[in-house]
């Protein structure tokens, strides 16, 4: 044990007494012998009731055992230096440079260390490191990050075998100059900042969001399970995107042109991949047919068999090539079957089943839609009024209501003729809207609602939480059920921004009186959660996936049974 007398002397050397750093002195054991007034002003700690403190207790721990050993091991022999944490006093982590010099004194092993704070070097290499890979202005991942990210996953997904697939898609937000030159540019960035935000509240599969420059985004698929669903997360934001904006108390609506390239078949390097997504693009914004992507495969990807499609379209009601499916809901607090929601199929004579995704837009687009939704409408209450005649349980048949249908001038009139055709209660017609829908003259929707409302068909208001719907006018409107869109319940258990909002939801709800479905439900952690929230009901793929008419009745009449 080295004398006091000589350790004194150590520790009151000028150089380690008034050095502008930080030091002390340590034993072989890493245990404090004497610090420096710099190291107190540093750390927060007493010099007098500091010495024989483990220096290990204060550094991270996956430092500290190292740091003994290497103590233990080297004494008098080399210099040590590492980058470590160091607990403050008042529980905060510094950044810290740490070099500790050996030195042998009367036998005994001891370290010199010096402490340097690099916290603000460390915050600005990491505020610097953040600005060369992420947008100034939305804070997105910008178009260097991107590239790297696509080069990386390139390789990983060429390396195996067969190639791993993954996909990539550019959003362009047409008519955003046109905002830039007339409104400035200030109003274009609130804009980027609010489409941004959008985007990063989209729940699809993407790993990655991007904004690439200007008004162009990307979003990379690392992991692809099923093309199909990247073409309905286009559809998706292509509808959020439409949504109105609020800028300077303005609404402005700012679509956007969506183009999709899949490895391996659309490209195989960086270059072929994005020409190709900007080739869809620009069919995209050129003709607006909802395309997303060309392939061979698809049924659209020219104009002549887009018309072909169409053709078939007009002839699908007359030949009754369009069916029903219906995906039950139920109360989750006793698991009743408690009602049910209307899907349309197309069953297509050459190319079987067609993906709503594909049919659906282009019927929009061309105005099928109303006849192809009165169809819907009147098939619903038939088929419920015919099961109800057979006895079995009596449940409200949920329909969606397009928007060209809303706005017929005389809708409360044919719904009521459709309805009295069938013979069916209108309490068990539930019509559902979106938010966009119920958010384009408000004044003129709640009439309408009401009239509805009057004649005891109940409304409910679909996909709630991705339509932007002032909480102003929510109150007035005349609904009866909010139905959560599953791209929030999809994540409910693993992203807490997600959680809150479902859980903000479900009290709005609760609080108006108002019922509240859940949609897209698929694991039984989403289901607990949804309970301790006091959601009541709830249909997706944990209960069962839409069926057709004739496995819905079994599942109906199984239902009936049981509550006999």
């Amino acid at each position: 044990m080295t004398n006091p007398e000589t350790m004194s002397a150590l520790a009151l050397h000028p150089l380690f007494k008034f050095s502008a750093d930080a030091m002390l002195i340590l034993d072989s054991d890493g245990f404090i012998r004497f610090t420096n007034a710099r190291f107190s002003q540093l750390t927060g700690y007493d010099p007098v009731n500091h010495p024989h403190t483990p220096l290990a207790s204060l550094v991270e721990s996956v430092v500290s055992s190292p740091l003994v050993e290497h103590l233990r091991s080297q004494p008098g022999k080399e210099a040590l230096e590492h980058e470590t944490e160091l607990r403050h006093r008042s529980g905060h982590m510094l950044k810290i440079h740490l070099r500790m010099i050996p030195m042998r004194v009367e036998n005994e092993g001891l370290w010199y260390v010096v402490i340097k704070d690099i916290t603000e070097q460390k915050l600005a290499a990491q505020l610097i490191e953040h600005m060369a890979y992420h947008d100034t202005l939305t804070g997105l991942p910008n178009r260097t990050l991107f590239q790297i990210q696509l080069t990386q996953t390139l390789a990983s997904a060429g390396s195996e075998k067969p190639p791993k697939p993954f996909a990539i898609m550019l959003v362009n937000l047409e008519r955003f100059q046109i905002i830039n030159e007339s409104l400035g540019l200030n109003w274009g960035d609130l804009l980027l900042k609010q489409v941004s935000e959008r985007l990063m509240r989209f729940s699809g599969q993407v790993d990655l969001i991007c904004r690439l420059g200007n008004h162009e985004f990307a979003l990379l698929y690392k992991r692809l399970d099923d093309q199909q669903q990247v073409v309905e997360d286009a559809r998706m934001i292509q509808q959020k995107l439409m949504a109105s904006f609020t800028v300077y108390d303005r609404e402005l609506v700012i679509p956007g042109s969506i183009g999709v390239a899949f490895y391996p078949q659309d490209g195989t390097d960086m270059n072929s991949l994005m020409r190709h997504a900007a080739k869809v693009q620009t069919e995209e914004k050129e003709k607006g047919q909802g395309l997303f992507r060309l392939s061979p495969e698809e049924l659209v990807t020219n104009p002549l068999q887009r018309l072909e499609l169409e053709h078939d379209l007009r002839k699908a009601l007359e030949r009754n090539e369009f069916e029903l499916y219906y995906q039950p809901q139920y109360d989750i607090r006793d698991n009743r079957l408690i009602g049910m929601e209307a899907l349309l199929r197309w069953n297509h004579p050459r190319h079987g089943m067609i993906p709503p995704s594909q049919f659906i837009p282009l019927a929009e687009e061309t105005g099928l839609i109303v006849p192809i939704g009165d169809w819907v409408i009147r098939t619903a209450c038939a088929q419920n009024k015919s099961w109800q005649q057979a006895g079995l349980l009596p449940l409200t048949v949920s329909v969606n209501l397009s928007i060209r249908q809303f706005q017929k001038h005389n809708l409360v009139g044919e719904m009521m003729a459709m309805i009295q055709e069938s013979g069916l209660d209108p309490r068990f017609l539930e019509l559902e809207i979106t938010e966009s829908m119920a958010m384009d003259n408000v004044d003129r929707v709640i009439q309408k609602l009401n009239q509805l409302k009057l004649f005891g068909i109940r409304i409910s208001m679909d996909d709630f939480g991705t339509g932007y719907s002032s909480l102003h006018y929510l109150k007035k409107i005349p609904i009866h059920k909010l139905k959560i869109d599953q791209s929030f319940i999809k994540d409910i258990t693993t992203d807490t921004d997600s959680a809150a909002i479902v859980a903000t939801i479900i009290a709005m709800a609760n609080h108006l009186k108002l019922e509240v479905v859940a949609e897209g439900v698929e694991t039984a952690e989403d289901l607990q959660f949804l309970l301790r929230q006091n959601c009541a009901h709830a249909q997706g793929y944990f209960f069962s996936k839409p069926l057709s008419q004739a496995d819905f009745e079994n599942l109906l009449r199984h239902a009936s049974l049981e509550k006999l």
